[in-house]
């Protein structure tokens, strides 16, 4: 991801004390924190309005129906007439506009589908829309009557209008569609500057659909060369930035009274801090929802989707790595001061089937943050479970067949892929191979984490998956009844 402006200067408005606000330090991603009325909004589209050409402003009221309204076309590829229509913070035909972008934008490019690398392909914005709408199947088209097709995945249903979409998943695809057509057509132009400035992306959505955003927003900076400015005041979508960006993202704490800025890196004590505060975790394991402490970004990504389906139900904070032990200990040492010893567990550290477990000691007795462990050697073994494998409508003969045909399409990682046969679903070390895997089985392409937490949440697990998480895991996180 490109930093295009480290630092500017903007005019601020007469009603804030006039002058300008100075910013330095500016990161890949940085937040700019504050409460309402600390200008948030005022200084963005000041940003904005310096550089019209390579910077776009997603406004934070974000409203209006999803049909096609021709009449916004022209204005969307007109960067002074976009400006016009978010010059406030409420922009009332927002959604009609984003969806007259995706016809002028066939416009642009053309209606031609194959190359999915080429610049500005309708099939990485369908892959992107994808990863932030798990639910939901979105292919472009370029129709004159309406050039998207919206189909929630678990009915069939296609979705027509707005209504039939909760206020969350009608913010996430409004908001996902608007970001990435405007990176499209940057590419199709090759802009050299693209910086994107959101407006309280968090308005309406719950936190752990934040997550899911947050994650969304790095993958397509990086793959679209964005730099991205986001002004909030949710600490759950502080956290979630911070856990994705780490140094790429700092955070610039907004006051009304102050002018000059440098831009805080969002270092490890940062880190930790909004981990606890943005979801609220302490709090969950004090009315019967427990804590789980998971590795890396990738098991974030899995084990954040799963409480949405309302089968489960945990707060969870991600780690690095070796991290988990640090957090653990810290986290029993807040509860041995909250809570009774005799209580049950109020949450759970999950570790990878080829580690060993920590045992429980006079300094760390494991009382309220216990260890549990996956019975496969790794997350990625999860998604060579029947139960994933048949959601994409696939067995694992069959899956390992298909990886070692179209291995050889896949350069210095095709020798491994080929020994697909030889492989064991629940042992073998595939984490350097798994997204090759899943573009290769999966006919939807969605990314793996996508996949498997999409299946984990449905139903408490069973059969091989079951095994393949270990008794200890189910009966911890789907506890009876």
């Amino acid at each position: 991801m490109p930093v295009h402006t480290k630092s500017l200067e903007v005019p601020r408005i007469d009603q804030l004390g006039g002058g300008a606000w100075s910013l330095e330090n500016l990161t890949d991603v940085t937040v700019l924190f504050g409460r309402n009325g600390s200008g948030k909004s005022v200084l963005l589209r000041a940003w904005r309005d310096q550089s019209l050409e390579n910077v776009h402003y997603v406004t934070p009221e974000r409203t209006g129906e999803m049909d096609l309204q021709p009449q916004f076309m022209r204005d969307e590829l007109a960067p002074t007439r976009r400006k016009d229509a978010s010059s406030r913070n409420y922009m009332p035909d927002y959604r009609r506009r984003i969806v007259a972008r995706i016809q002028a934008y066939f416009m642009s490019r053309g209606n031609y589908r194959g190359d999915k690398k080429a610049p500005g392909s309708p099939e990485r914005i369908e892959r992107a829309v994808g990863s932030l709408l798990t639910d939901f199947n979105l292919a472009i088209v370029g129709s004159a009557q309406l050039p998207y097709e919206l189909e929630r995945i678990e009915t069939g249903e296609i979705i027509r209008s707005v209504d039939q979409l909760s206020s969350g998943e009608a913010q996430l695809v409004s908001v996902g569609l608007d970001i990435l057509t405007i990176a499209s057509l940057w590419e199709l132009c090759d802009h050299q500057e693209r910086t994107v400035l959101i407006d309280e992306p968090d308005a309406h959505i719950h936190p752990d659909l934040q997550v899911r955003f947050a994650d969304f927003l790095f993958q397509i900076a990086d793959e679209f060369k964005l730099q991205i400015v986001i002004a909030t005041h949710s600490v759950s979508l502080l956290a979630a930035i911070g856990q994705f960006g780490g140094t790429k993202t700092s955070v610039i704490y907004l006051n009304r009274r102050v002018t000059n800025y440098k831009a805080q890196c969002f270092g490890s004590v940062q880190k930790e801090l909004s981990a606890c505060l943005g979801g609220h975790v302490l709090m969950g394991p004090l009315f019967g929802s427990p804590i789980l402490l998971v590795e890396g970004d990738d098991d974030y990504r899995i084990w954040s989707q799963i409480p949405r389906h309302h089968i489960a139900s945990f707060a969870v904070i991600p780690t690095n790595g070796d991290e988990i032990k640090r957090y653990q200990k810290a986290l029993e040492e807040i509860f041995c001061s909250l809570r009774e010893s005799d209580e049950e567990p109020c949450g759970y550290a999950l570790l990878d089937g080829d580690k060993g477990l920590p045992i429980p000691n006079l300094h760390n007795p494991q009382k309220h943050i216990r260890y549990i462990r996956l019975a496969c050697r790794e997350s990625e073994n999860l998604y060579l479970s029947d139960e994933v494998l048949a959601d994409m409508g696939t067995d694992w003969n069959a899956a390992r067949a298909e990886i070692v045909e179209k291995s050889k399409e896949y350069g210095e990682k095709a020798g491994a892929l080929s020994n697909a046969d030889e492989w064991s679903p629940e042992h073998a070390d595939i984490k350097h191979l798994i997204n090759e895997i899943a573009e290769i089985i999966d006919p939807k392409r969605l990314h793996w984490t996508v996949r498997l937490g999409r299946v984990l949440g449905a139903n408490i697990p069973s059969g091989q998956l079951a095994s393949f998480l270990g008794e200890s895991t189910v009966n911890a996180l789907w506890p009876a009844p």
